[in-house]
């Protein structure tokens, strides 16, 4: 049930039965030459919507901007401070626990919202007694989905073949093929430091975080090739990351903490 389309009386009747609500959590920035701003924004909204319904909890809607600050060089990148994320988040969700919801699953797409997202969970335990978690979908989508890419170079990684292929299979309007490249190898930023992922480097059998901005290593936007993406593949990483989630969000509604 998403609670923006319906009349309160209804979310009044759902709180008499369950404490549960999903918080999707969104971003809108730069996703290489073939795809849309608005990808991962699109994907996270469809994803919580889909999963509320197949496992029958409430759905607030999505927040749209996130920490993007790495990808500010792409015209149309939206993007807020971490702080102001989790100001915004934790004072929606305050109003949601006080009306009585107190299981908070945060549907998340983009990883600078977690440490916001961490930080409003532990303020609506304080506050309220709730219980805060956070479902991260693209890694949910790597550990199940069970798809053999092509693509050699970061399949999974940002604008890859798997986003892609998700894409096609659920919004292929945002994919403009025409548009789609071999993204170039990652740059390194000096000698002995291998560029692995965003804000990650190798050195020797390790690695360190350096913030950077993607523009720094992959001017393209993108890390891994998607020319072998297809809609097959994205409703097979779909599915299986959807049956995960009921199966996480069911599982998760029976939480109970200490103190």
């Amino acid at each position: 049930m998403r609670i923006d389309r319906v009349p309160f009386a209804d979310v009044a009747a759902y709180l008499e039965e369950k404490d549960t609500i999903l918080v999707p959590i969104g971003a809108q920035e730069c996703y290489g030459p073939h795809l849309a701003m608005g990808t991962e924004l699109r994907i996270c909204e469809l994803y919580a919507t889909e999963l509320g319904a197949r496992a029958a909890f409430a759905v607030a809607p999505i927040v749209p901007f996130n920490y993007s600050h790495m990808f500010l060089d792409y015209p149309g990148t939206c993007s807020a401070e971490m702080s102001t994320i989790e100001d915004y988040v934790a004072q929606v969700c305050d109003g949601l626990a006080r009306q009585g919801f107190r299981h908070f699953l945060f549907i998340n797409i983009h990883a600078g919202s977690l440490g916001p997202l961490e930080s409003v969970c532990r303020f609506l335990r304080a506050e309220h007694g709730a219980v805060g978690a956070v479902l991260d979908i693209f890694s949910v989508m790597r550990d199940v989905g069970g798809v053999e890419w092509t693509a050699r170079q970061a399949p999974t990684g940002h604008g890859g073949e798997m986003v892609t292929s998700v894409a096609l299979h659920v919004s292929p309007e945002l994919v403009f093929m025409d548009r789609m490249k071999l993204p170039g190898p990652l740059r390194d930023f000096t000698e002995g430091m291998r560029t692995v992922s965003s804000g990650k480097v190798a050195i020797g059998c390790s690695s360190i975080q350096l913030f950077s901005n993607i523009s720094d290593y992959a001017p393209s936007g993108i890390q891994g090739d998607p020319t072998a993406a297809t809609a097959e593949k994205g409703r097979a990483v779909w599915e299986k990351a959807l049956a995960f989630g009921v199966d996480a969000v069911t599982r998760f509604a029976r939480v109970r903490l200490s103190g």
